[in-house]
């Protein structure tokens, strides 16, 4: 039995294909460093959407108490999988991450008894401002994890 050409490149084809997807899907795998990068990216993507969800209308700029137990959460979450990150230079920002994380809901509870006693028309209290700068070097550190291990 004899098989015709173009079956033999049919066959070439298919094998070529197959190996190309093979490589594929090896070499588009994390490293072992980007691992707990990506967990502590993921988790951080499910717990704001946790804490959206618990959000009210009441006053959007305030959270409440339940929001705050899921920031608490958060905070601590991000600061369990910082340390699981063995590469230095990731290892430092996760953790950089995590502290302001950790600073920015400490002060939640301020920003509330700021906001309860502040006057319509006035300009946003002092915890508002450094709630912000908190806010900034969160999403700058997340981003620069993103951008390593993506």
């Amino acid at each position: 039995m004899r098989l015709n050409r173009r079956w033999w490149v049919a066959i070439a084809i298919v094998v070529i294909v197959m190996i190309a997807l093979s490589l594929s899907n090896f070499l588009n795998r994390p490293s072992e460093e980007c691992k707990p990068v990506i967990a502590l990216l993921e988790y951080n993507k499910s717990q704001g959407d946790l804490i959206d969800s618990k959000a009210t209308d009441d006053d959007p700029a305030v959270p409440t108490q339940a929001e705050e137990t899921a920031y608490q959460q958060w905070a601590d979450g991000l600061a369990q999988r910082a340390q699981e990150i063995n590469d230095p230079n990731l290892a430092a920002t996760a953790i950089q991450v995590a502290d302001a994380a950790a600073k920015f809901v400490s002060m939640l509870p301020r920003m509330r008894a700021e906001s309860e006693n502040h006057a319509p028309g006035a300009p946003p209290p002092p915890s508002f401002f450094e709630m912000t700068l908190l806010n900034k070097r969160i999403t700058d550190g997340l981003q620069q994890l993103s951008d390593a291990c993506d």
